[in-house]
């Protein structure tokens, strides 16, 4: 698809107006995230409306969505807002909620009834499209329909019951909000331990006679792999699949990278695309004390041999840079303190660092920064300004 054709089937799409042959190809080509990027950024260009969720499939994505459109509508009439619905109850068939009625005479008050979600909340997405808010401070159990408990939460860690004997994979989706991190305990004893601005797909329980699959929609988790030479774990990541049947690794794939990197810590794993069928011909096998960088755009690897801690320490609250690019670190500090950094010193972008964070607040980071180049910054609630 040409950028051209892109825009194209995009504006026939929101004036339900594109063929069921275009809609296809619509939906083929939003597979890839940075087609989704493009998509977005398309809908802000058109609509005025800046989408901000994480998934296409989500009903946070709804919340949002609607959100937007009432702000933008406050104090237009009710036609234009009609107008604004038309193209909300389109976009949400299209995210793949499956359901969801638009009443356009429905009061303020029902409308904001649904508009409960913080930017900041830990967020679990049921198979049935129920959104339940995680306080990492609090407790709580999480029932089935048949009134059986199938996870416990206990501050930041979501403990599902063991065994696999399911009968069929129910998927849940936990989000983890920028600023914070988050811990999840497979049906399997599996442990996976979440960055922040990460979303992970998972289910309920495995079946006996299934790989053990899970996917990292985006963002960095740890895992340590329960043994099971009879059900290999997988991790899809994108267009990449990780294949362990016990071991330590690291996955990091945010949107603004251009490679999916794995980091091994002990026992093995073994790479292959989403397109081959796992085999010792297809996949690349990965030591231990080795990192791979999966190209986004061309599916090439590369693997080169690292100091795992810089890649892994993360989980226990540390930041570690090695002879990195501050244009580079902007980001991380982003996610890992919940601010907004914009960065008007473009020699400030070039400078390497070495450097460790861990209790230290995003000011006294900056001030580190500072001694070896300086440069003036200002704070102001969760946004910073460097000139």
């Amino acid at each position: 698809m040409t950028k051209l054709s892109n825009k194209k089937i995009i504006s026939k799409y929101l004036d339900s107006e594109a063929s069921e042959a275009e809609v296809k190809q619509l939906l083929n080509w939003l597979e890839k995230k940075r087609n989704q990027k493009t998509f977005k950024d398309y809908i802000k260009e058109k609509l005025l409306i800046d989408i901000k969720f994480k998934s296409f499939n989500s009903q946070e994505a709804v919340i949002l969505f609607l959100d937007e459109i009432k702000l933008i509508n406050k104090g237009k009439n009710k036609n234009r807002f009609g107008h604004w619905l038309k193209y909300a109850a389109v976009f949400i068939v299209f995210i793949g909620i499956g359901y969801f009625f638009v009443n356009q005479n429905r009061t303020s008050d029902a409308i904001g009834k649904q508009l409960i979600l913080s930017e900041d909340d830990i967020t679990l997405e049921l198979e049935n499209g129920d959104l339940k808010v995680i306080n990492s401070k609090g407790e709580e159990k999480f029932i089935s329909k048949s009134g059986k408990v199938i996870a416990e939460q206990k501050g930041n860690i979501l403990n599902y019951e063991n065994g696999n004997n399911s009968r069929e994979l129910t998927f849940n989706t936990l989000t983890i909000p920028n600023g914070k991190k988050f811990q999840l305990v497979l049906s399997d004893g599996t442990k996976v331990y979440l960055n922040a601005g990460s979303a992970f797909k998972y289910p309920e329980k495995f079946i006996n006679s299934r790989n053990r699959q899970v996917f990292l929609l985006e963002g960095e988790a740890y895992f340590e792999v329960s043994k099971d030479t009879k059900h290999p774990f997988i991790v899809n990541a994108e267009d990449m699949n990780v294949r362990v049947l016990g071991t330590e690794f690291n996955i990091s794939s945010y949107p603004e990278d251009s490679s999916i990197n794995t980091v091994l810590v002990e026992g093995a794993v073994s790479l292959f695309g989403n397109d081959k069928k796992y085999n010792k011909e297809t996949s690349l096998e990965l030591k231990p004390g080795f990192k791979a960088s999966w190209n986004k755009a061309n599916n090439n690897v590369a693997v080169k041999e690292v100091d795992t801690d810089i890649y892994t320490e993360w989980k226990n609250g540390k930041l570690i840079f090695k002879n990195v690019q501050f244009k580079n670190i902007i980001k991380k500090l982003e996610r890992h303190y919940n601010v907004i950094i914009i960065n008007n010193n473009s020699k400030l972008n070039e400078k390497n660092y070495d450097a460790t964070f861990d209790v230290e607040t995003i000011e006294e980071v900056l001030n580190s920064f500072n001694k070896n180049y300086e440069f003036d910054y200002t704070i102001e609630n969760n946004k910073i300004i460097i000139n």
